[in-house]
């Protein structure tokens, strides 16, 4: 059987049986690790365990040799020394195998016999039909099967993600990072060495996977760069598709030989054709995991015209100048608009594009500029800057900014608390009974019972029911709050805030550019 044979994916990420070739009750071996996470993952099908040397791995009977396995095997997971591993393969194919999965390293990435032995090992496969993941793999894990075959103490969410990496190492990492965050993978494999294999193979495959529904790639390279392009350009219509490469430049190609055994080509005509393909790059790993967040719960905007809301000036020119390096710009504001928000704000507030909130702490005018700029015909993204603090935030430093002032007042005497409590009524009932007054005259202060009413929850649920509404991406910004926070409301309601402002335009900018990729497309044109 040829090289191109039908690989069967489905089984790979769903297997019914597994047989994990070298399993250990050694600590810190392989065999010990990928069997403990199988089972702690919660994996439902059969495991069998091989070692010739035990008669039971874990609790599960051992069996002396693959071959000697009963019944079907979906997955092959081999972890013994590189030399041993074809006769593995040889017994794979015996027994009807069509996925083999080799975390085993001393292949390709070190060349001469390894690299030798490798090429034998994929002819032997490629013969056979079988899929051989690796070698010098960290694993792959599948949310549908409840399969975490990784040898790694991560525990990934399951999500619509699907990542393929050509780093098992930063695959894990990524893996960890999505969990604190809160994203959620569908699928994940280490490619490793890709015997005989291509990322592009993995790409296909998730592509038509209904489970996935954005794709990340860590590339380092590829052997055949016009199907990847080709099988991208298929995908990126339907679903987006996010590459991180790397060994861009000499020395970073040297670094990618010794790692992976993969070639790095020309990096500038490979980036305008992924361009022409519809995908999206990114030059860091943060970046990824923002726009992955940012894919999987935000709508992909109408058009390019971009407003800011921001309760500072300040926060509105950097906001500005990072959407600017983005090449976008922002939209002209209706007269229709300016006056809709003059009643709500400050007399002095801008009455442009940045709207700056002046600094305004009542959260019913965020709520009005917040639904006003969204429902703008002139506007198809919205970036809102210090919208997204109350309740919380003065949770976190309600020691520093209420409790610890209020002791040293109470330690000037009576009399000044006194005055405290008298100018604290007064102005809890001016803010009531003349909101509209106050706004005119300045920036206001904080109203406690208007905070709670409008509290981060009630934000929240406002920013996603105006998204669900205009069919336009809302990124707030968290200037005044902890990563925690903001890796809570995603998880619990899968809104996207970014940690800073040039992030949230990094993240407009892709998904302008993503825009603009669909609409050329449905069109007849091409590219960014």
């Amino acid at each position: 059987m040829e090289k191109g044979f039908e690989r069967d994916f489905y089984r790979l990420f769903n297997p019914r049986s597994i047989a994990v070739v070298g399993a250990s009750n050694q600590p810190g071996k392989w065999g010990f690790l990928l069997p403990m996470n199988i089972i702690g993952g919660g994996y439902r099908g059969k495991l069998y365990m091989v070692n010739p040397g035990e008669e039971r791995v874990l609790g599960f009977p051992a069996y002396p040799s693959l071959a000697q396995v009963p019944g079907p095997v979906d997955l092959v997971v081999v972890a013994i020394p590189a030399r041993k591993v074809p006769e593995v393969v040889r017994q794979a194919a015996e027994k009807g195998v069509k996925n083999v999965l080799v975390v085993s390293s001393n292949f390709s990435e070190v060349g001469g016999e390894g690299a030798e032995l490798e090429r034998r090992m994929a002819e032997m496969a490629n013969g056979a039909g079988i899929t051989i993941v690796g070698p010098n793999t960290m694993g792959l894990y599948s949310s549908s099967s409840r399969l975490l075959c990784i040898g790694a103490p991560v525990r990934p969410l399951p999500g619509k993600v699907g990542f393929v990496s050509q780093s098992g190492n930063l695959g894990v990492q990524m893996l960890t990072w999505g969990r604190r965050r809160g994203l959620g993978f569908s699928r994940f494999v280490g490619c490793g060495n890709s015997a005989n294999t291509d990322i592009t193979d993995y790409l296909e495959y998730l592509g038509r996977d209904p489970e996935t529904e954005v794709i990340l790639l860590y590339v380092e390279g590829v052997k055949d760069g016009r199907r990847f392009l080709e099988v991208a350009a298929g995908i990126t219509p339907r679903k987006p598709v996010v590459v991180l490469k790397t060994g861009k430049g000499e020395q970073g190609k040297r670094a990618v030989l010794s790692h992976s055994g993969a070639l790095a080509g020309p990096y500038e005509l490979f980036r305008g054709a992924m361009r022409q393909a519809g995908i999206l790059e990114v030059e860091t790993t943060e970046e990824m995991l923002d726009l992955a967040m940012a894919l999987s719960s935000l709508p992909v905007p109408p058009g390019a015209r971009v407003a800011v809301l921001t309760l500072g000036g300040g926060w509105g020119v950097v906001a500005t100048d990072a959407l600017e390096r983005e090449g976008l710009e922002l939209s002209e504001l209706p007269p229709e608009l300016i006056r809709e928000l003059d009643p709500h704000l400050p007399v002095f507030w801008s009455r442009k594009n940045p709207v700056d909130l002046v600094g305004n702490a009542h959260r019913s005018s965020h709520f009005v500029a917040l639904e006003a700029l969204a429902r703008c015909r002139e506007v198809d993204l919205l970036v809102a800057m210090g919208v997204m603090f109350g309740t919380n935030y003065w949770a976190e430093d309600i020691l520093s900014t209420s409790v610890r002032p209020f002791l040293r007042m109470l330690s000037r005497g009576l009399g000044a608390l006194i005055r405290y409590q008298l100018s604290l009524g007064k102005g809890v009932r001016r803010s009531v009974s003349k909101r509209g007054e106050r706004s005119r005259e300045g920036s206001g202060g904080i109203n406690p019972l208007e905070a709670w009413k409008w509290s981060d929850r009630a934000m929240t649920r406002k920013i996603l029911s105006l998204m669900k509404e205009t069919g336009k991406p809302i990124i707030p910004v968290a200037v005044n709050e902890s990563e925690l926070s903001v890796s809570l409301r995603f998880r619990r309601a899968r809104l996207f805030t970014a940690m800073t402002p040039e992030r949230a335009a990094r993240v407009a900018g892709h998904l302008v550019r993503y825009s603009r990729f669909l609409r050329e497309n449905a069109s007849g044109g091409s590219g960014f």
